[in-house]
């Protein structure tokens, strides 16, 4: 019976690192969110296309080639920074909780929805594999993954069984 065991190498490590560090941030920053956010009367949606620059592309595919950010061939990790990113560079301060779910994933692209704390907001982030970066990655296994939508829908709170009975009688 073989009883060696493979050592975890730095590769696979690292992102289940990231992946627990930001989880804990989001709920951290989520906890407080809870608070201070104000109740809304109508269902408000805000999409956000991210510019798809070719050449941009293309050179972060060699980037990546060359051993960099290898963290840009997982969607799961594209979409959750995308998000990040996107939040971090607006006044929305509610950040999305984990663990985020694979709405549809497909060869090409994959669609993950991200829900506030709070149950109120939901992030749907889109993120393709575009084909026309296969030779420069060398195989579609090797191709990036690109951000190219969020959409964050925000509802109202659901009024309590209370409430709704004041209100008949009023």
């Amino acid at each position: 019976m073989n009883t060696h065991h493979k050592r975890p190498t730095l590769r696979t490590i690292v992102p289940v690192i990231l992946r627990i560090t930001f989880s804990l941030i989001l709920w951290t920053l989520g906890a407080a969110s809870m608070i201070i956010a104000a109740p809304q009367s109508n269902e408000h949606r805000a999409v956000y296309n991210f510019p798809a620059d070719r050449t941009k592309i293309e050179d972060l595919q060699r980037w990546v080639n060359g051993g960099h950010d290898p963290w840009c061939r997982d969607p799961q990790l594209v979409a959750a920074s995308s998000l990040q990113r996107l939040l971090a560079d607006s006044s929305d301060i509610e950040l999305a909780s984990l663990p985020l779910e694979l709405e549809r994933g497909q060869k090409t692209s994959a669609v993950y929805t991200f829900h506030s704390l709070d149950g109120l907001t939901a992030y749907r982030v889109t993120v393709r594999r575009y084909r026309w970066l296969r030779p420069v990655a060398g195989s579609q296994g090797k191709t990036i993954w690109v951000p190219e939508r969020v959409e964050i829908v925000t509802r109202a709170p659901r009024a309590s069984s209370q409430d709704s009975s004041r209100g008949a009688l009023a």
